[in-house]
């Protein structure tokens, strides 16, 4: 008897302290938003961690005007990428039009910052590194040939890559974010070759 009884301690302090750590290990997970484009392309949709209803974010809420091009306007007609950060606190996203807007959504504040104007192109793919601080992405410019260009979240710095990769009919993509700060593996196609190869550089400030 007095075994069958220190047996059910013994199997309560185990539950017990199970369900201490599984508490704790469920107040360490961390909770972010999710977001997602309309099936239309017509708004980003942003759901909190707490399932609450938020409003759509729409093409309404966009700027009408370049803050990097002043006098150029924007006539958006649908978003065509968004990709949250690691961290949950950002949104990359891109619109379809002649002028294509590259921004970034603050999920907190639901702030638009414009990072960059294509004009007659579009983006391809985001990348967010790891710690959220750099935003690179693939796009595709008017020459048909593409590109990576980056961003900094902290300092608002436009990033590119040395000038030496893109003079020549070279496919420029982003294949891995690099093991130094600031620092992309690139794949680089010869389009007249058709050779590929990988290319470490390191981003640098510059449009």
């Amino acid at each position: 008897m007095s075994g069958d009884r220190q047996s059910n301690w013994s199997t309560l302090g185990i539950l017990a302290i199970s369900g201490v750590l599984l508490a704790c290990a469920t107040q360490n997970i961390p909770s972010y938003p999710t977001v997602q484009l309309t099936p239309d392309g017509q708004a980003i949709l942003v759901t909190p961690h707490n399932q609450s209803a938020r409003s759509p974010f729409t093409l309404q809420n966009l700027p009408a005007e370049s803050t990097i091009t002043p006098g150029l306007l924007f006539h958006p007609q649908r978003f065509a990428q968004v990709l949250l950060s690691p961290d949950g606190r950002h949104a990359a996203f891109s619109t379809e039009d002649h002028h294509t807007l590259v921004g970034v959504l603050d999920l907190a504040t639901m702030a638009v910052r414009e990072i960059d104007v294509i004009t007659e192109g579009e983006v391809v793919a985001f990348h967010w590194s790891g710690d959220s601080r750099l935003l690179a992405y693939d796009y595709l410019p008017a020459s048909g040939y593409r590109r990576v260009k980056a961003y900094d979240i902290q300092t608002g710095e436009s990033l590119i890559a040395p000038r030496n990769e893109g003079q020549t009919v070279l496919h420029i993509t982003f294949e891995a974010w690099g093991s130094q700060p600031r620092d992309l593996v690139l794949s680089v196609l010869n389009v007249r070759t058709n050779e590929r190869r990988t290319n470490t550089v390191t981003l640098r400030p510059g449009k």
